[in-house]
């Protein structure tokens, strides 16, 4: 699963193993000047894949050079092989459905490369070996076009082309036979089509609706794969195109269990619907650092237990064989977006969720437009946890909670999070009990709770709530903070309200990664006895 924000990278990864392991030939496949990185075409491209299972093929190289293109591979005992066959290739072949959905390619007979096609010509080449089923089918074949022909409209002109064509054709040395056919001979499956029913009614694919041609499409790649291959590799761009949120949530889980079922899938997706915890070490985070380089990021449950530890997750807790459960248990679709986000800002709940979008736009602040999600994760308690996971995957993350201790009245929750974040002891004590608005580098605190801090500070804000309360809202606290943002006006009374905003929104924009040292991460591991058995 290749995940992460637009223009990461994700798309030149599927390029690149669509070159090595598609229909076309590698050797024959010249890179264009914008594929050299900063466009210079005396550059180098290298492109290689390790192979597990295959029977002769360790792995396979593709390298560009000023112009020269090599492709080869080594062997299963490591030694160089200049050549590889296509039958080599084949044996792992990769199939690629691109984002720009080529599906009505693949489900026509535009070319011997689509999938239907290469089926078609499959039971094609099975069938010659009978010779009684093939004279049958020519017979039978030809009666229906006798049929056709008592159509006069269609004899008629059938019979005037013929002889147009022979009068234009005379001198030529040759002649062609003009007709209809209701076959092809050279492969007699093409007669054969996938119509749509609705119901007991045929309906033509022109009928069908994007997202239904792509799970047809999708169908085909893994009938075909089952019964000629024994396993295929099957490469989806963003899926969820053209896909509701519930039918996305369904392919998702259908794609799943497909790949349990043997089909190997990759995917480049924008959706969480089609993330999920169990399967992290499928999970690959592609991203692009300030010089335009792409990154991959690729954990499992060791190293990602290594990072939470380092970050302060008690490792008799946290460990190689609960940290996957730990995780998936309190995961949601909402909470996994963040991984597509340049940037994240964990809030306690829906309050802060819906309402700081609103009273950031007031400070010209669309983090929309910068690609910052705010993120409820349903609690204190579940702040440091979340916190822990978005560091480890290196993605910048902010934290914003307030003092209210109805449900942390021993201070764990708050001291937790503080102290994941990497804030002095000596300094946990007075953050904590404050009762103002603070803003840090790396995390907000709403004073006494969201609401106190926000009426102390705004005087329209209280008659607000009453208005909303009359208006229909009453007891939905967090519609109810939403309304009063979109509708409360920041002026001079409300000051130093708009200067917390400003700052928050100036230290979000120059939220940095967590950067991961390998030293620090060998530490924690020299320091935690519970963590020796982890292979990191």
């Amino acid at each position: 699963m290749l995940l992460g924000p637009n223009n990461a990278g994700k798309s030149n990864i599927v390029r690149a193993l669509d070159l090595l392991l598609g229909e076309l030939w590698p050797g024959s496949r010249n890179p264009e000047d914008h594929d050299y990185w900063g466009r210079d075409p005396n550059g180098s491209i290298e492109i290689a894949i390790e192979i597990e299972g295959h029977p002769t093929l360790n792995s396979l190289r593709w390298r560009g050079t000023n112009g020269e293109i090599t492709f080869n591979g080594t062997d299963k005992s490591g030694h160089e092989k200049k050549y590889i066959s296509n039958k080599e290739r084949h044996q792992l072949f990769a199939m690629v459905i691109e984002a720009d959905r080529r599906l009505g390619y693949h489900l026509s007979y535009q070319s011997k490369w689509t999938l239907l096609s290469k089926v078609m010509r499959r039971f094609h080449e099975a069938m010659l070996d009978n010779e009684e089923i093939v004279a049958r089918l020519e017979n039978s074949f030809r009666e229906t076009v006798e049929t056709f022909k008592q159509i006069p409209d269609f004899r008629d002109f059938t019979e005037a082309l013929g002889a147009y064509f022979d009068a234009l054709s005379m001198g030529m040395g040759y002649s062609l036979e003009v007709d209809f056919s209701a076959y092809d001979p050279a492969n007699y499956f093409h007669s054969l089509r996938l119509i749509p029913m609705e119901g007991e009614e045929p309906r033509t694919l022109d009928e069908l609706g994007t997202g239904q041609e792509q799970l047809l499409a999708l169908a085909l790649a893994h009938a075909y794969a089952k019964a000629f291959y024994g396993g295929l590799i099957l490469i989806v761009e963003e899926p969820e195109a053209h896909l509701h949120p519930l039918a996305q949530r369904w392919l998702a889980q259908h794609m799943r269990q497909l790949a349990e079922d043997g089909l190997q899938i990759i995917l480049t997706t924008h959706s969480p619907a089609f993330l999920s915890i169990e399967g992290l070490d499928g999970l690959v985070l592609v991203s692009k650092d300030a010089d335009g380089a792409s990154h991959t990021l690729q954990l499992d449950a060791a190293s990602l237990t290594v990072r939470a530890v380092s970050l302060g997750a008690p490792p008799s807790k946290v460990n190689q064989a609960t940290i996957i459960p730990f995780y998936a248990a309190a995961a949601t679709e909402e909470i996994l977006s963040g991984l597509f986000a340049n940037a994240i800002v964990l809030v306690e709940g829906p309050t802060e969720a819906l309402s700081l979008p609103v009273y950031f736009g007031k400070v010209n602040l669309d983090i929309l437009r910068e690609g910052i999600a705010i993120i409820p994760v349903h609690g204190k308690g579940n702040l440091a946890k979340w916190y822990r996971f978005f560091s480890a995957y290196g993605v910048p993350t902010y934290v914003i909670f307030d003092n209210d201790a109805k449900n942390d009245q021993d201070v764990i929750k708050r001291t937790e999070v503080l102290e994941a974040m990497g804030v002095d002891e000596s300094e946990i004590g007075a953050l904590i009990s404050t009762e103002d608005w603070i803003v840090e580098d790396r995390f907000a605190i709403f004073g006494k709770d969201f609401e106190t801090t926000f009426r102390a500070l705004l005087p329209q804000y209280y008659a607000l709530e009453e208005e909303a309360k009359q208006g229909g809202l009453q007891g939905a606290k967090p519609l109810i903070a939403r309304y009063v943002a979109t509708r409360i006006e920041l002026g001079e009374e409300e000051q130093e309200a708009l200067e917390k905003l400003k700052d928050l929104a100036r230290r979000l924009l120059n939220l940095q990664p967590a950067v991961w040292d390998g030293a620090e991460l060998e530490a924690t591991l020299e320091g935690n006895p519970d963590l020796d058995d982890l292979p990191f």
